[in-house]
């Protein structure tokens, strides 16, 4: 069954979207990226996300894609996420976690704590890879000798904290320069929307109204309007 994964537009993403926009177009595999980070909590590990965002125009079937999560002391995968089956809405979001009830808009949980790595002198990178198409990658901690295929820029990202609330997110929103190192900073954890700057939890729950829903309420909402003028072009006759 495919889902199709609502998405929210944020003046904070436009900051960043608007110079993935005034390139030149790029494919639907392509627009897809690794956006955010939280692999490392405040005592026990069981908030963990990634949070993949499309930055199309329009929805990207993900049929075919997989999410792999490489040991940075053998280069090989220790988890991998089979994403087929699902769909990343235009300027849209999908957030792995281990809990529905601990990350706001989680879309996928993987029902395990401790899922992601937290680095190390080797470091550990994330993947996204379409087949066998390598389409993204974030390296962060360090870069062992296994690790040079996934550090974009051969650089990696900063790590995460175990003792602040935050994340490692791609600042400005969505922007991807393939430069791990300048690409991601610390960032408040922000699952499912636009990443920003800062620590602490700036998690928005995101529930936007589905179209056909905001249809029927835009047409209730001019039907009420002309109940209302007729009301009152009548009481003016009267």
């Amino acid at each position: 069954m495919e889902i199709i994964l609502n998405n929210t537009i944020n003046p904070a993403y436009l900051i960043g979207a608007g110079m993935i926009w005034l390139g030149a177009s790029t494919s639907s595999h392509a627009a897809v990226i690794i956006n955010e980070i939280d692999y490392d909590q405040v005592g026990s590990d069981t908030a963990e996300f990634i949070e993949l965002f499309n930055s199309d125009i329009n929805s990207v079937t993900l049929d075919g894609y997989t999410l792999d999560l490489i040991n940075g002391t053998n280069g090989t995968a220790y988890n991998s996420f089979d994403l087929s089956g699902f769909s990343i809405a235009a300027i849209g979001y999908l957030v792995l976690c281990d809990s529905t009830q601990a990350v706001a808009n989680c879309n996928i949980e993987v029902a395990s704590s401790s899922w992601i790595q937290n680095g190390g002198p080797d470091g550990d990178a994330v993947a996204l890879l379409f087949g066998s198409t390598l389409l993204d990658s974030v390296t962060y901690e360090g870069i062992g000798s296994a690790l040079g295929l996934y550090a974009e820029g051969n650089s990696f990202a900063p790590a995460d904290s175990n003792s602040i609330t935050m994340s490692i997110a791609r600042l400005p929103n969505g922007t991807d320069t393939n430069i791990n190192a300048g690409d991601f900073s610390s960032g408040c954890i922000s699952p499912g929307s636009a990443n920003m700057s800062g620590t602490g939890d700036c998690s928005v729950s995101v529930n936007p109204v589905p179209v056909p829903a905001a249809i029927w309420l835009f047409g209730s909402g001019l039907i009420g309007l002309i109940g209302i003028s007729r009301r009152k072009q009548g009481s003016l006759a009267g």
